[in-house]
């Protein structure tokens, strides 16, 4: 009997044991499904996130690659258009013209290139500062967007524009396109309800006729523009045969001015200011004259502005002062004169260091600096006053005087004047023109006189040509004169106070001094004896 219970309990015991034991595995399963239950349920949310991210993803790759192609559309928009007017811009005109040419070459069809430059628009941007030259600008590309039909607009910068047209049959429809043009042109523009006149000056050349290739075309109607403005404003010139033939005369005189500085044939001729009341000459002024081997005398206004072109002005500059300032020491240091006067250019101003240029010069020939002048124009002023105020100042402490030239016919104020260290300013002979036809015109220079008074600065009055105008001046009480009335320019041995041979010997005697304490002054050719 025990044996028998006792083999039921142990039966029981392991029935038990196995119970327990299936009950844990049960357990484990239990725990083994719900975790890979809630394991599948995470993983099935993370891969619908994923999903949803991945299409999120795409949706933004897509828009972005949408955003860097109007990016890149506006960059090559902006690349190849100017911004104030989204004309085409000077690249692009002349990369498109490039193709416009090479298409009607292929078809034997005609090009035509106009180049359209404002008439005084930086009178505009002065007066009406540059929100008023930026309307005009606008304003101007809308109207040659408006006539070019299927051509090519473009603004070449500042106020330059270019148009380019296939569609002109003959030069006569050039003509008249270019007449529309200038008349389209010259309607005022609204500005703060005023009315700013305004004009153009056109040239135009065309291909076949006057051009091979689109440089070509651009540069016949570069030279056409520049005829056109030449003669005046508001004109429209074609590119012609004579007009070549006056180019090819220019580039020929532009090798001729470079030999011309080597061999210093741009030599000084002197006018003399004087004392109105007295008739003693107190100064000369320097200008420059070049004496051509087989073209003869060659006046300023033809050589001075290839000079600047090509930046050539600087070498004249020096080779003309320096030679000046040699010549014409001797005559200060025996009190013939008080002061020689220079010009200097605003290209001078801007390419450089002119007080250090002035400097050497003074330097090299002994020449006294408090008996220079340096005469400048109101483009300097108007252009850059800080850069004008700095170079001034640095001449002023050297001793120069400073001269404002032309003075009168341009915008100088009050407020510049007392800015600058300006000792002189020069009355424009236009301004002294009309001393003997009108009350206003003397009451003009009464009141320049005036105001020059209160600013201390003195007045020369360049232009003189009539007894009637110096007599007015002089009881006006401006007694320094430069005129025909005293004299035409010429080589210092010309000038009437220097004929007598003095300054010869004089510089003669100097140099001879200056070489007893080591120094050797080279005696200038124009003194030597024949």
């Amino acid at each position: 009997m025990n044996d028998s219970r006792s083999s039921e309990s142990i039966v029981d015991d392991r029935v038990k044991r196995l119970t327990r034991r299936l009950e844990r595995e049960k357990s484990a399963r239990q725990q083994a499904e719900a975790l890979l239950e809630e394991r599948s349920r995470e993983l099935y949310y993370a891969n619908t996130a994923l999903a949803q991210l991945a299409q999120d993803l795409e949706k933004r790759v897509v828009a972005r690659t949408s955003e860097l192609s109007v990016e890149r559309e506006h960059a090559m928009a902006l690349a190849q258009q100017d911004h104030l007017t989204t004309l085409l811009n000077r690249r692009f005109f002349t990369s498109s013209l490039g193709d416009l040419c090479q298409k009607a070459r292929l078809r034997g069809g005609r090009v035509v290139v106009v180049l359209v430059d404002m008439d005084d628009f930086k009178t505009i941007n002065d007066t009406q500062g540059h929100e008023g030259g930026d309307i005009v600008l606008r304003e101007v590309s809308r109207r040659l967007t408006s006539v070019v039909g299927y051509g090519i607009a473009a603004r070449l910068g500042g106020d330059e524009f270019a148009l380019a047209l296939s569609d002109l049959p003959n030069d006569m429809a050039d003509a008249v396109f270019a007449q529309r043009l200038i008349a389209a042109l010259s309607v005022p523009v609204d500005f703060n309800g005023r009315k700013l006149q305004i004009s153009a000056s056109i040239g135009y050349a065309s291909m076949p006729d006057h051009a091979v290739s689109s440089s070509q075309l651009l540069r016949h109607a570069d030279m056409a523009l520049y005829a056109s403005k030449k003669a005046g404003k508001g004109r429209a010139t074609g590119f012609t045969d004579d007009l070549r033939a006056e180019a090819d005369e220019r580039r020929l005189l532009e090798l001729e001015l470079v030999l011309a500085i080597e061999r210093q044939e741009i030599v000084p001729w002197y006018q003399r200011i004087v004392d109105g009341l007295t008739g003693r000459t107190l100064g000369v002024e320097v200008l420059a004259r070049w004496h051509h081997p087989y073209r003869g005398l060659v006046l300023p206004g033809i050589f001075l502005p290839l000079a600047e072109e090509r930046n050539l002005l600087e070498a004249i500059f020096v080779q003309v002062a320096t030679k000046a300032c040699a010549e014409m020491a001797p005559f200060v240091a025996m009190g013939k004169l008080n002061y020689v006067s220079l010009n200097v250019s605003p290209s001078q101003f801007k390419a450089g260091d002119i007080t250090s240029t002035i400097a050497k010069i003074l330097n090299k020939t002994g020449f006294p600096a408090t008996a220079l002048v340096v005469e400048i124009t109101e483009d300097l002023i108007m252009s850059d006053l800080g850069r004008a105020a700095s170079e001034l100042s640095e001449l002023s402490r050297l001793g120069i005087r400073i001269a404002l030239d032309d003075f009168g016919t341009g915008y100088s104020n009050i407020a510049s004047l007392s800015a600058l260290p300006i000792q002189w300013i020069k009355l424009d002979r236009s301004l002294v023109r009309k001393l003997g036809e009108s009350r206003v015109g003397q009451a003009i220079v009464e009141a320049v006189l005036q105001m020059a008074a209160a600013l201390h600065i003195d007045v020369v009055a360049e232009g003189i040509e009539t007894e009637v105008q110096s007599q007015w001046l002089v009881a006006a009480g401006c007694r320094k004169h430069q005129g025909f009335l005293y004299g035409r320019p010429g080589p210092y041995h010309e000038l009437p106070c220097f004929a007598d041979g003095t300054g010869q010997k004089q510089f003669r005697r100097e140099n001879k001094n200056l070489e007893h304490r080591g120094r050797k002054t080279a005696l200038p050719d124009s003194l030597k004896q024949k």
